[in-house]
């Protein structure tokens, strides 16, 4: 046909030829762009070079290199990370030490000879909202000291079961807290809205605690109730306690209150400590003009209900140490030791001086004799086990960060 045409016609052919030559192209590309050719797969195994992601292995020997050190926010009580259990029945105290904790760590001060590492610190209050701000008030009036401004407290319970609302409280946490370090929900019976006997329910709160409390860097403490009828283990499902790190029971007998550790998954338990209940004053006036008072934990050493144990040479020296202490550097006892303590208005009393337990630990120390990486901490907990092996014995009194010998041992 193209060869009956003109000239001109010859053209006019050429030029609708390239035309559609380039409609066709386009089209070829656009299409190459909207159906692009499917993925060429390749072996993996035969070493094509490929990155994959894989399921992380290590040697055990690099494990062992290094030791790993505890990081405690409580001495040998809450780690650094950790899920805990503190249980025990109705006014048994355990809300009490929650609290104290808490106070001590945000304060950046030891309790009661433990070490603290200071952090922030939250408590998900879900009952006893009108005896909190008494009892934050008689921790002031306990360490002489404005409670601190990164200890702070929630105004209603959190519904933890709840995945939405778990995010929330955490998102709320990280937005007021820059450095949470401990979050304690008081109670979880309050603070869940499921059935405690139920593992399933148990699993789903834990899981929410994982997901959204833990990836905050901070250890977790539950404040739950005791079984019914049975003071030594907490209420509700088996699967709480299996959950966690540490669990510990507050039991009260008469006016003594006992703190024991239950399970310790990574360290070594602590003896069971003795407190009492402190009633003071706040400085307050009720409405009626009435002084209004709370209490606090006062501590009374190692717990224990054996025959005394014989000292050691170890013992003896350092009970000998705070005689020497108190030669060297004794004070007269406080207008408040002599208060609690009766017998300094006896004649051998008046003659009785105090000392600083720090002064003591300082005389101490030349005479242990200690092995190990840390030589200072080790005397640290050597001496601290001593003293209240002898404060239990009945051969020394502490109060308010001074020790004494009982007079006539």
């Amino acid at each position: 046909m193209t060869g009956t045409l003109t000239g001109k016609e010859k053209i006019l052919h050429h030029i609708e030829q390239k035309a559609e030559d380039a409609r066709l192209k386009t089209a070829q590309q656009l299409t190459a762009i909207e159906s692009p050719p499917p993925l060429q797969l390749k072996n993996i195994a035969a070493g094509t070079g490929q990155k994959k992601h894989t399921f992380p292995l290590v040697s055990a020997a690099t494990m062992t290199e290094n030791p790993v050190q505890i990081e405690w926010l409580v001495e040998n009580i809450i780690e650094q990370g950790s899920l805990n259990l503190l249980f025990g029945e109705p006014a048994s105290g355990k809300s009490l030490f929650a609290l104290d904790w808490g106070f001590c760590i945000a304060a950046d001060m030891s309790w009661h000879g433990y070490r603290t590492k200071q952090t922030d610190v939250v408590i998900i209050a879900g009952e006893g909202f009108a005896g909190m701000q008494r009892r934050l008030k008689a921790l002031e009036v306990k360490y002489d000291m404005k409670a601190p401004e990164s200890l702070f407290i929630s105004q209603q319970p959190a519904q933890l079961l709840d995945e939405l609302n778990a995010q929330l409280v955490a998102d709320s946490i990280k937005a007021i807290c820059p450095n949470p370090g401990l979050v304690i929900i008081d109670t979880l019976h309050r603070n869940m809205d499921g059935d405690e006997n139920s593992s399933k329910d148990i699993g789903k709160f834990i899981n929410n605690l994982d997901m959204y409390m833990k990836p905050l860097g901070a250890a977790i403490l539950v404040v739950h109730h005791s079984g019914h009828g049975n003071k030594d283990r907490s209420r509700g499902s088996s699967s709480i306690r299996a959950a966690m790190d540490g669990e510990f029971s507050a039991i009260k007998k008469d006016k003594s209150i006992t703190l024991t550790c239950h399970k310790a998954k990574d360290f070594e338990a602590l003896n069971p400590l003795q407190f009492t209940l402190k009633p003071t004053e706040l400085g307050w006036l009720d409405s009626d003009g009435v002084p209004m008072t709370s209490v606090y934990l006062e501590y009374g050493g190692v717990a224990t209900t054996e025959k005394k144990n014989k000292l050691t040479a170890k013992d003896e020296a350092i009970l000998t140490s705070l005689d020497a202490a108190i030669v060297e550097q004794g004070t007269e006892p406080t207008a408040e030791i002599k208060h609690k303590f009766n017998e300094f208005d006896s004649p051998a009393g008046k003659m009785q001086k105090i000392v600083n337990i720090d002064h003591w630990r300082e005389k101490a120390y030349p005479s242990m004799v200690v092995a190990g990486n840390s030589p200072e901490n080790a005397k640290r907990v050597a001496f601290n086990r001593c003293s209240d092996k002898l404060l239990n014995q009945g051969l020394i009194v502490k109060c308010d960060n001074y020790a004494w010998r009982v007079f006539g041992q």
